[in-house]
Formats: structure tokens, sequence, C-alpha cells
């Protein structure tokens, strides 16, 4: 499967939680636009996530326990491997 993996600030959502900006042509490669599911690293932490159009840009969200697990905060840059999530989820079954 293909992936794609940039660097991304850890920025504040609006609303609570945090975000990663994607750079379209990034999401483009792997064939993922607003609402697209996909799994992904954050400094080698796995989860799943959607794609978000927010405020013209395509951002990923970032739960509280994923950033710790990563030793992540607001501001700290991150390394993000992304790929398309395939599988089904629990509330998909």
């Amino acid at each position: 499967m293909t992936s794609v993996t940039f660097q991304a600030v850890v920025e504040p959502a609006r609303g609570g939680g945090h975000v990663l900006e994607v750079e379209r042509e990034l999401a483009e490669r792997i064939g993922a636009k607003h609402m697209t599911r996909v799994r992904r690293t954050l400094d080698g932490t796995d989860y799943r996530s959607n794609v978000a159009s927010m405020g013209g840009r395509l951002v990923l969200g970032v739960r509280e326990m994923t950033l710790r697990a990563a030793g992540r905060d607001t501001g700290d840059t991150a390394a993000v491997t992304m790929e398309l999530d395939t599988e089904p989820r629990e509330k998909d079954r």
C-alpha cells in the first residue's frame, strides 16, 4: 500500500483537541481527501483517523492519548507516515 511521510507541527484545534496539517499534494498522492480514513504513525505511535477539511486546509485530528504516547505536545514537530485505511472499523461491522 502507498504511504507518504512528512513532518508536521502539532497545533491546537478550534473547540479543543489537536491537529496536524497535511499538504494537499501529499494527501492526493495516496488518494486522500476530506473524510478519507487513514492509518498513520506519529513518531512511531500507530493510530487511525480521518483527513478533514478545516478552514481551507486538510488536517488530521490527534487524540491527547496519542500525543502522550508519542511524547509530543502543542507546538512540537512530529514525523508522520500516512496511508489509506481500508480495514473496517468496529462501528462499521
